[in-house]
């Protein structure tokens, strides 16, 4: 606990500071999957502008999919730098042929592509990922 002394007209006092909860960033980490024709990425912590550099890597690496499942649920936040790269892959999706599906982030990682308006060009499903031949996302 922190302690402040204070002093008010000469009288000195001692009152304690408010505790502070100090949370740990959890490392970024990203998980591929391929099954056949269907590649799941899952990417897991906060999506910024450190760490797109890593999801965009492991999006790069997927050769031969006609599927690509992008399942966002164990991110904790998203930044502009994120979103761009979702709309990014959504051109990519267009633009090659594959079938994108990206599943939307629990909240409060969500606030950012709803409130740009991505939930609704984007395509977003809720719930759970496509699943490969096993039954298995992860």
């Amino acid at each position: 606990m922190n302690t402040i002394n204070s002093s008010f007209n000469g009288a000195s006092r001692t009152r304690s500071a408010p505790a502070v909860k100090v949370t740990r960033r959890q490392p970024f980490a990203v998980d591929v999957q391929q099954h056949d024709d269907l590649a799941i990425v899952q990417p897991h912590g906060e999506l910024d502008l450190a760490t797109v550099v890593q999801l965009r890597a492991a999006l790069d690496s997927i050769e031969q999919a006609v599927r690509l499942a992008l399942d966002l649920r164990g991110l904790s936040f998203i930044d502009s730098s994120g979103l761009h790269l979702l709309v990014a892959l959504h051109h990519r999706a267009q633009r090659e042929g594959f079938q994108l599906t990206i599943v939307m982030p629990p909240p409060p990682a969500d606030r950012a592509i709803e409130l740009s308006g991505l939930a609704l060009t984007l395509p977003f499903v809720t719930g759970t990922a496509p699943t490969g031949p096993d039954g298995r996302t992860s």
